[in-house]
């Protein structure tokens, strides 16, 4: 994993460094409050602080490892965000919007930007928790995110409570039976349609249905789009007849590339 060598490298410096630092002085009133301190980067126990300067050095090292996480998470993040766009766009990628966002890293605040606008009044306030939840299933499922919000924008635009015609539920519109279906192989708890009101459960089991049918069409983005729609055994039928839906892909598509139009831009809804 991207920032492991860093991270064990830091854990042991910060443990070697500690105890270098600790000599045989009294304890000041100070250093006493701190005697249970724990090592957090090294995760040993540490005897009485006989130094404040071992604070000092403690806090550099875990701000290093921190920002050193940090920054492997949002490289990771946003090489998976653009390999599924590639993925995505095919051979329009190189001259398409999206190309053009392909080294910017620090989307995220767009992201919540979106979902703050977007939702509707009365879920507002859940707006943090709704973005973090699709930046996070993104990544968990190497989805890029502004393809879910493509997806949820288009199923639901953006409402936590719409309710389809043939029972689909919440932001990603989601049919019970297949939020069960997913909620066993995620091994989460399943409380029936209350599970699929929550926007934030809602949009996990959406991301990892998406990402299921990505596997199953074995990443033909046209495929598994319009199987989020219709279903996988109704597009390897439409396919068996050399009929390739796009009604579907395109209704996600245009949404997926005026959220990347959206970038940078005050204001704008879709």
């Amino acid at each position: 994993m991207i920032g492991t060598s860093v991270a064990n490298k830091s854990k042991n410096l910060a443990a070697t460094v500690t105890y270098q630092l600790v000599n045989d002085q009294k304890l000041s009133a100070q250093g006493k409050r701190f005697q249970h301190l724990i090592l957090t980067l090294s995760g040993m126990y540490l005897a009485p602080l006989e130094s404040m300067k071992t604070l000092i050095i403690l806090s550099a090292f875990v701000g290093l490892n921190s920002y050193a996480n940090t920054r492997s998470m949002a490289s990771v993040r946003h090489s998976l965000r653009v390999e599924h766009a590639r993925e995505l766009m095919g051979n329009s990628y190189k001259k398409s919007i999206v190309s053009k966002y392909e080294k910017k890293q620090d989307l995220e605040k767009n992201i919540f930007k979106i979902v703050g606008e977007r939702l509707p009044k009365a879920f507002k306030s859940k707006a943090s928790p709704i973005a973090r939840a699709i930046i996070d299933e993104s990544a968990e499922h190497s989805l890029d995110p502004y393809f879910v919000m493509a997806v949820i924008s288009g199923e639901s635009s953006f409402n936590p409570l719409a309710i389809g015609p043939v029972g689909e539920i919440g932001m990603m519109q989601i049919r019970p039976m297949t939020g069960k279906w997913m909620s066993d192989l995620l091994k989460t708890k399943w409380k029936g349609e209350e599970t699929l009101r929550d926007p934030v459960k809602n949009i996990k089991l959406g991301v990892a249905y998406l990402a299921w049918l990505r596997t199953k069409f074995q990443g033909h983005g046209q495929l598994y789009v319009a199987a989020y729609n219709m279903g996988p055994k109704a597009v390897k039928k439409a396919v068996s007849r050399d009929v390739y839906p796009k009604d579907y892909p395109i209704h996600v598509m245009k949404r997926y590339i005026a959220f990347y139009k959206e970038i940078g831009k005050k204001k704008g809804t879709l």
